[in-house]
């Protein structure tokens, strides 16, 4: 890997900015010391939100089919969609059906009534309906289906009207306590685990790390990406939070192969080897993504890091067209480039990293819970 220094762009929310210590002014630092207040309340209305679903105050309903939650308990990436894709995978190769809820978070056309984005044979629906999310599980899992809606029961039970699954598993869905589920897993990064250690607004936890006693496995995810000391303690740490009888896997994101985006052909891996790329991204935990692709042996050149979900081709093309100098690739993920398109108006030939999730310590605890998750469709 070639280290040389390169020319980055980063185009964040302000308040996330702020939140990750990028800006240090008096107006960030009064910012963050107010931020403080507003996480006093954001907890009361945790609390006060659990305890309504937990003494029937709010309405709790349930699917004819076992769901599985994936989720987090921090905003931001944190490699839930990975293990989707695995949990899905493992599931129809057991000859399951599995169907994917998904919220649709920032569709360009957002409906309140369900939307199916694909069947078990065809994708249905444009990124424009799906978002970037979905519409990379649609493209990932020919055979299952994939839905988005705010209302996650009534998307499974649409599903259902027209397909016969025989499980669901709820994308980011820990705190959607409207829709009960049979299993919940939860994925820690191991580079951010626990948000700054504040809850919003004045950090990035959604809920306080005793929500953990709700999961049924905690899955440390980009576990290669800290030395061994920092993920032992790290581990002790997060056992603290759990219940004795859950799990708590290790797992990381192994690259794959190379998808060109204008021919749509697989390109190997070794192809990266020397070659000068800029790495564009718009995904909730950039640096990972950077150093996976800068491992991979390219010279990384230029960086573009635009919030979540957010950027178009067009703005793309644009920073690319001023930094590439001497840059031959760009490089993005798959999410990203479910966003962008081809990428033949991008200035320079693209490719999305193809990338998988394995796990490096809990595989036995997992094949446990796809047999589980097995079981409990056949007593349905």
């Amino acid at each position: 890997m070639a280290v040389r220094k390169e020319r980055r762009k980063v185009i964040l929310p302000w308040w996330e900015e702020i939140l990750r210590g990028h800006r240090n002014d008096l107006f960030s630092q009064s910012f963050r010391r107010f931020a403080k207040l507003g996480s006093w309340g954001y907890a009361a209305g945790v609390r006060g939100r659990d305890l309504a679903y937990r003494y029937g105050w709010l309405k709790v309903r349930r699917l004819p089919q076992p769901t599985v939650c994936i989720g987090n308990i921090t905003v931001g990436g944190t490699g839930k969609t990975p293990l989707v894709i695995r949990l899905a995978k493992d599931l129809m190769a057991q000859g399951m059906k599995p169907a994917v809820l998904l919220r649709g978070y920032k569709r360009e056309k957002k409906r309140h009534d369900p939307v199916l984005i694909r069947d078990t044979q065809h994708i249905l629906a444009g990124i424009a309906e799906a978002g970037d999310e979905a519409m990379e599980l649609a493209n990932r899992l020919p055979g299952a289906c994939v839905g988005v809606g705010a209302d996650r029961y009534a998307v499974g039970n649409y599903i259902l009207k027209h397909h016969p699954v025989d499980c669901f598993i709820m994308d980011d869905g820990f705190q959607h306590h409207r829709l009960e589920r049979d299993i919940n897993i939860v994925t820690l990064d191991v580079t951010d685990p626990w948000g700054g250690g504040q809850l919003l607004p004045a950090g990035l936890l959604r809920e306080p790390p005793e929500a953990l006693k709700r999961a049924d496995a905690v899955v440390l995810t980009r576990s290669g990406s800290v030395g061994p000391d920092r993920l032992a303690v790290l581990k002790a740490e997060v056992s603290m939070h759990m219940r004795p009888s859950s799990g708590l896997l290790e797992s990381r994101h192994e690259p794959r192969h190379l998808t060109a985006l204008q021919s749509r052909k697989k390109v190997p891996l070794g192809e990266l080897r020397g070659k000068k790329v800029i790495a564009v991204s718009a995904i909730g935990n950039p640096k990972a993504f950077e150093i996976m692709v800068a491992q991979l042996g390219c010279h990384l050149v230029a960086t573009l890091r635009l919030a979540d979900h957010t950027g178009s081709a067009e703005e793309v093309r644009r920073w690319v067209a001023k930094n590439r100098r001497n840059a031959e690739w760009i490089v993005m993920t798959e999410k990203d480039a479910m966003r962008w398109g081809t990428g033949g108006n991008l200035a320079l030939p693209a490719y999305a990293l193809r990338m998988d999730m394995v796990f490096s310590e809990g595989e036995e605890h997992w094949r446990k819970l796809v047999d589980l998750i097995k079981r409990l469709s056949h007593a349905e």
